[in-house]
């Protein structure tokens, strides 16, 4: 359905982007200004990976919110959790890389925007 969202967020849109231009950098006018996320196919830079690892295992708890974990970069996270015997939740509709195989995960089989609404709404 054009328009609509999918479980993962991809949309279809009906646009014609023919003369859309990536600008380019102002600083070395070679590459394009990009945000600083990491893209879906992109390579997770090592310090950002590094990081995420050592939140991990200084965590008291792992929780997922709206991912498959069907990308390595994520499940490694969810994996070192589970080897490090810290308590993992996820909030997602379907089944996770991580339930397939075989990690014990608290779920709520539901969309994360509800269930976030719910929990910031709840007295702490």
């Amino acid at each position: 359905e054009a328009g609509g969202a999918s479980a993962d967020g991809d949309a279809e849109i009906e646009a014609d982007f023919a003369g859309f231009e990536v600008p380019g950098c102002p600083e070395c006018s070679e590459g394009m200004i990009k945000p600083d996320v990491v893209f879906f196919g992109d390579v997770v830079p090592e310090g950002r990976k590094q990081e995420a690892m050592e939140a991990v295992e200084g965590a008291s708890g792992v929780l997922v919110v709206g991912s498959s974990l069907a990308v390595l970069s994520s499940f490694r996270l969810v994996d070192a959790a589970h080897r490090l015997g810290l308590p993992i939740a996820v909030v997602n509709v379907g089944e996770t890389r991580a339930e397939r195989s075989g990690i014990t995960v608290t779920k709520v089989e539901e969309q994360a925007g509800p269930v976030l609404e719910a929990l910031a709404a709840m007295p702490f």
